[in-house]
């Protein structure tokens, strides 16, 4: 699910929307996600955000023909970051492919989009690694979440154990 300004940036202005289903029926094991395009330094920069964990990416626009590419790679890095098993790093990886985008409708998920977009800009004011900004962003806790954070959320759908950044190996 994206918002009105990523859809026409993918070129998807005119399309249809696609109905993605329940929360969590698509895809190996995260499900859906909400993304949105914002900018910095004037850098489109894609921020996506998972709807069963809060899972949290940021990855560039550009070029955009490498959207899911970029995508996957930045799926990739945060479930590797925190040690989820290479298989189903792979797995979730793939299912990206096939995810229809459609247009994010979910009040509740735009405003947290909205939120973490804030937050991303003030990660990215000390840094550029946009793998150090999601893994930041990935530490933030949520209202109504249980768990509350994202990497307790991944840790707990894969079974593994919760990695604190600043207790954890540096990249």
């Amino acid at each position: 699910m994206c918002t009105q300004k990523l859809w026409r940036a993918l070129g998807e202005a005119g399309q249809p929307p696609v109905d993605v289903g329940e929360p969590g029926t698509l895809g190996a094991v995260l499900g859906n996600w909400a993304t949105k395009l914002f900018h910095y330094d004037r850098r489109g920069l894609v921020l996506a955000l998972n709807e069963r964990t809060y899972l949290t990416l940021v990855f560039p626009l550009a070029p955009r023909a490498e959207f899911r590419a970029h995508f996957a790679l930045a799926l990739s890095w945060a479930l590797h970051d925190l040690d989820v098993p290479t298989t189903a790093i792979e797995q979730e990886s793939v299912v990206l492919d096939f995810l229809p985008l459609a247009r994010l409708t979910n009040r509740s998920m735009a405003g947290s989009l909205n939120d973490l977009e804030f937050l991303a800009h003030c990660e990215l004011d000390y840094t550029k690694n946009l793998r150090r900004v999601q893994r930041n962003l990935n530490e933030v806790p949520h209202v109504k979440r249980e768990p509350s954070c994202a990497i307790e959320a991944v840790a707990q759908v894969f079974g593994t154990e919760t990695v604190r950044w600043s207790h954890h190996r540096p990249h």
